[in-house]
């Protein structure tokens, strides 16, 4: 008798992975593509949202053929996606219009600028701070440069929506956003979680170009492979669905995650909460029950590394930054790659070094970068810990760039123990588990096995004087003001 599973799909920054889970929840196979990120201008970021499509569509057929050849029945799908990336597509023939911009991409910052004065306002409707690199400010942009597009939202013949509500619309032909991926639109009130009028009235939004807003855990159609139709259980933030993979079910869970991105991740229970500089956000819903989502986000950490190996002209296998932090620093960088996020929100700016330049050891160098990660991390956990009234413990880390360096130099910074979850693919795990119970009631798990820990050794003075300088770089740049 043939065994049910079924498919998840994580697409990400640089590439879309997908996997294959049994009702038990054993990861079973994996198959990964990558693509193309451009960056045409300085601060512009973005990606070909028809062929992401494509691929997500292709690493399905794979998995289907992989499951058929294990005489195995795919009995529902789920998906996780970068959060932010916002693009137009045409409602009759699916098609985007333009580039999707990337999460990264801040090209409406200088508009952003010109709305300040709402910036308080907005926070307290959606749960997020005004920036440009969320939906609403990236549409006003673009219609205001681009006539075509404006032209096509007068008819009411474009949709505007997330890279995730393109992809499942290309996939089922049913036009839905979830409700985690939706608040990034800055156009979703968190309260009532439905398109707020005022918002859209902000960002002149029509709503009749925005998808319906759904719960993460909904039937948002089905789809055709090989024949056959597989429903969509599942859609949803790749961060959120980290959480969620690392089992941190209670209010005050705490995770981090690296990847391109970074993310402290908090769950914040049945109430939002709202704390200036930080994001309050869906962490996963259904028709019955809502959990929210308290989070720090770091621009650049994969990403950071990669801009590095350009900066010094050595290939992906020469990096091995967890291997070159080996190297102690005294020096500061402060990274300006797709700009600062939580808790500064700056657009993009020049990276600066201090104490540091183009004839210091490139491994110092390197470690720097490191280090300012670390550091974000910590201010982060300190608005966390001071605003919300959270006390951090019992953190633990999961994600490709959760090297060894970076945890233990967080440990360090944070003076607690950080452990890292046994398995790989937290992200996947996470929307199988609620796909699962979904389609077989599978119960949703407990809190995934720990595997390495580490725990702080950084003399407090030392600790001390590094954070000093982190914070003095900030002044100089007028990115802290106090």
């Amino acid at each position: 008798m043939s065994r049910p599973c079924v498919i998840v799909v994580d697409q990400g920054t640089s590439a879309t992975k997908g996997f294959l889970f049994n009702e038990s929840l054993e990861q079973l196979h994996t198959q990964k593509i990558r693509h193309t990120v451009k960056r045409p201008h300085r601060g512009w970021v973005e990606c070909d949202a028809g062929e992401i499509a494509f691929t997500c569509h292709k690493i399905m057929e794979q998995l289907a053929a992989e499951a058929a050849s294990r005489s195995l029945t795919i009995a529902a799908a789920g998906m996780a996606f970068q959060r932010s990336t916002f693009l137009f597509w045409g409602k009759d023939d699916g098609e985007p219009k333009a580039p999707a911009m990337s999460w990264q991409d801040s090209r409406a910052t200088e508009l952003v600028k010109e709305m300040a004065h709402e910036s308080t306002d907005i926070q307290q409707l959606t749960g997020i701070p005004l920036t440009g690199h969320f939906g609403g400010p990236k549409f006003l942009h673009t219609v205001k440069s681009n006539d075509l597009i404006n032209n096509g939202v007068k008819k009411g013949a474009l949709f505007f929506g997330s890279l995730s509500a393109f992809v499942a619309h290309r996939l089922t032909g049913s036009s839905n956003i979830d409700q985690s991926i939706a608040g990034r639109s800055l156009l979703m009130n968190l309260s009532t979680l439905t398109w707020d009028d005022h918002l859209l009235d902000l960002f002149e939004v029509m709503e009749n170009c925005l998808p319906h807003i759904v719960p993460t855990c909904h039937n948002y159609g089905t789809i055709k492979i090989d024949g056959n139709e597989i429903p969509l259980l599942c859609v949803m933030g790749d961060q959120q669905a980290s959480l969620i993979g690392q089992g941190r079910w209670e209010k005050g869970d705490v995770a981090l995650n690296f990847g391109t991105s970074g993310s402290v991740l908090v769950n914040s229970g049945e109430t939002p909460l709202v704390v200036p500089s930080l994001l309050s956000n869906v962490l996963f819903s259904s028709d019955d029950s809502i959990h929210f989502l308290l989070e720090g986000t770091i621009n650049s950490v994969g990403s950071l590394f990669k801009w590095l190996e350009g900066y010094f002209g050595i290939t992906h296998d020469e990096m091995n930054w967890d291997n070159r932090c080996s190297t102690e620093t005294d020096g500061i960088m402060v990274s300006g790659l797709n700009g600062i996020s939580a808790p500064y929100w700056t657009g993009e700016f020049e990276t600066q070094f201090f104490g540091l330049d183009r004839k210091s050891d490139p491994d110092e160098l390197v470690r720097a970068g490191m280090e300012s990660i670390g550091f974000l991390v910590n201010d982060i956990c300190e608005v966390i810990q001071k605003e919300a009234k959270i006390e951090l413990a019992d953190i633990v880390a999961s994600g490709g760039s959760s090297r060894t360096s970076l945890l233990q130099f967080i440990a360090d910074i944070l003076r607690t123990e950080i452990a890292t979850t046994s398995g790989k693919d937290m992200t996947a795990l996470g929307v199988a588990r609620l796909v699962a119970h979904s389609a077989f009631g599978t119960p949703l798990g407990s809190v995934t096995e720990r595997d390495e820990k580490f725990r702080p050794v950084m003399t407090a003075k030392v600790r001390d004087k590094k954070i000093s300088a982190w914070h003095n770089a900030l002044r100089k740049l007028s990115i802290l003001r106090n």
